[in-house]
């Protein structure tokens, strides 16, 4: 029995791409957190390293599951669906997903300033219009992608295809890939 809850590795590309969503939403309930408590408390100690975190998060760890998205998994799924039902709703689904990815660059962008003022002790006000917004978009966008990918990807990859992608996302990182 393992009491532990350990992430996937590379070598289950899939895995690990689910627990990326899961890491999103500890930071997404951190940034909730941060507005509310910069509005009530103003910048302390406490607000600059959640804002670290944030920061450290959605620049560096969000950026490659994004690019995992659109580099690879996307285009590797949709190069092999072989049933034209799946395809044509594949082909709305990656537009969505897609266009979830931009308005969620556009949202961030509004965040990175305060939240960077905050991470360095600053007395800025995070908006929470924006923080609700960068919430909402991926309120709907990890289920989308949680409710469809993983079901895809055990239909249509097989297992070169997901060492391919976990080569590549140990690659993005800057990781050896092991298995």
């Amino acid at each position: 029995m393992n009491l532990f809850d350990t992430p996937a590795g590379f070598d289950d590309p899939i895995g690990m791409w689910i627990g990326c969503h899961r890491r999103i939403e500890k930071q997404l309930k951190t940034l909730e957190k941060l507005a509310t408590h910069v509005a009530h408390h103003g910048v302390d100690a406490e607000a600059t390293s959640a804002a670290q975190a944030v920061l450290r998060y959605f620049e560096k760890s969000g950026p490659h599951h994004h690019e995992d998205e659109d580099r690879d998994l996307f285009p590797m799924i949709a190069s092999r669906i072989t049933d034209t039902a799946d395809r044509e709703k594949f082909a709305a689904l990656r537009a969505q997903l897609v266009a979830d990815h931009k308005a969620m660059e556009a949202a961030w962008a509004r965040l990175r300033k305060p939240l960077h003022g905050i991470a360095e002790g600053l007395h800025k006000s995070l908006p929470i219009p924006d923080v609700n917004a960068f919430r909402e978009i991926y309120a709907t966008h990890i289920p989308l992608e949680d409710g469809a990918i993983p079901d895809l990807a055990k239909r249509y990859l097989d297992a070169r295809d997901l060492e391919a992608l976990g080569r590549a996302m140990a690659d993005r990182r800057g990781v050896t890939y092991s298995v």
